[in-house]
């Protein structure tokens, strides 16, 4: 059984990512996007989303969409983001007289932010009431009526 709902060649198809990317620099992402998601919507929902026949297809092709969503958001500052040994890259020139140019800070996390903010549109419908897999379990004290004594 998968550890998420997609792999990185659905996030491939889905979202025409470079070859040149290479697999490892999703595996983190797909880690935190499907434990994000599964608190979102409960062990119960996603689990049957995971299974290889779910109960309910539409919400399971849902929610394998909303994980993308959620691994965009959790991968792009990595993958935007060009370090060499003089510092973080803006522009670079490559191969002769190709420039590239990456996002600015500001536009990685205003992007960053869509990806999120569509993850939970789209996941919407299923989530626990709050978005959040719901309070802990509490212990309660023990009923003590008057002229009961308690043994330690």
């Amino acid at each position: 059984m998968p550890d998420g709902l997609i792999t990185v060649d659905d996030l491939r198809e889905i979202f025409d990512i470079d070859e040149q990317i290479k697999d490892p620099r999703f595996s983190r992402a797909l880690s935190a996007a499907s434990l994000r998601l599964r608190q979102w919507v409960g062990d119960e929902i996603y689990d049957d989303a995971l299974s290889q026949q779910p109960d309910d297809l539409d919400r399971a092709e849902v929610l394998e969409n909303a994980e993308a969503h959620l691994v965009m958001g959790f991968a792009i500052v990595g993958i935007n983001t060009a370090l060499r040994p003089t510092g973080v890259v803006r522009t670079e020139k490559v191969e002769g007289n190709v420039t590239i140019t990456y996002h600015s800070p500001s536009e990685i996390i205003a992007l960053q932010q869509e990806f999120m903010d569509t993850a939970e549109m789209i996941a919407r419908p299923y989530m626990l009431s709050n978005g959040t897999p719901g309070p802990p379990e509490s212990v309660q004290a023990p009923d003590i009526t008057e002229g009961a004594s308690i043994q330690c």
